[in-house]
């Protein structure tokens, strides 16, 4: 129909025709709703801000271990914290997955099935583990940040495989704590800052 936007949905009935405009389904003109605009705004921001910036971390997708994950972290109203995982820093990195952090007592209060998808960040931590970093920190501030998220546990999620066009794996927990993962070698030579895995491996 020419002269009506293509963008307002029609709705066709018996007695007519009825255009649905924004003002109809909320109230008001979507874009006069500052209060909206600033809640998607304050919900997006946050992730790997200051002061802490960016956590980084190896031991994270199963068959990979060498890649080094990026998370951009966001305190959160339910939990503990909530992280974006991607698997690099550039523009165009992936987002892989989530992990999302809660305390020691959320974590004990956790049914028995459900305890072994969580690591405990104190073990994780240790130096031949995740060789977890702080990029914007200097080394002092790195290990007194990371002294407070030691009494913590996360549960990793990976949603996409960074070699397929497209989040078609199904998502799986990882467990940062299995044997594999633990008694893999890493070293600054072998690890990645950027790569592609493939989540086939059996465990």
């Amino acid at each position: 129909m020419k002269g009506v936007s293509r963008f307002f949905p029609l709705l066709i009935i018996a007695a007519g025709l009825i255009v649905i405009t924004p003002s109809l389904i909320y109230g008001q003109q979507v874009q006069n709703n500052t209060t909206t605009a600033q809640n998607f705004t304050t919900t997006t921001q946050g992730f790997g801000g200051p002061p802490s910036g960016p956590l980084t971390a190896v031991r994270h997708v199963f068959d990979d271990p060498s890649l080094r994950v990026w998370h951009f972290c966001k305190p959160n109203d339910k939990i503990m914290m909530v992280c974006q995982l991607y698997d690099s820093n550039s523009p165009n990195a992936t987002l892989i997955g989530v992990e999302y952090m809660i305390t020691t007592d959320s974590y004990n209060q956790l049914p028995a099935r459900e305890k072994p998808n969580w690591h405990y960040h104190k073990e994780e931590f240790a130096p031949n583990r995740s060789d977890p970093k702080f990029p914007l920190l200097t080394e002092q501030q790195q290990n007194a940040t990371l002294k407070k998220l030691e009494e913590s546990y996360g549960k990793v999620i990976l949603t996409w495989n960074p070699s397929d066009k497209s989040a078609v794996y199904p998502p799986q927990v990882i467990q940062v704590q299995h044997p594999f993962m633990v008694n893999t070698t890493v070293t600054p030579q072998t690890e990645k800052t950027s790569g592609t895995f493939n989540q086939t491996l059996l465990r």
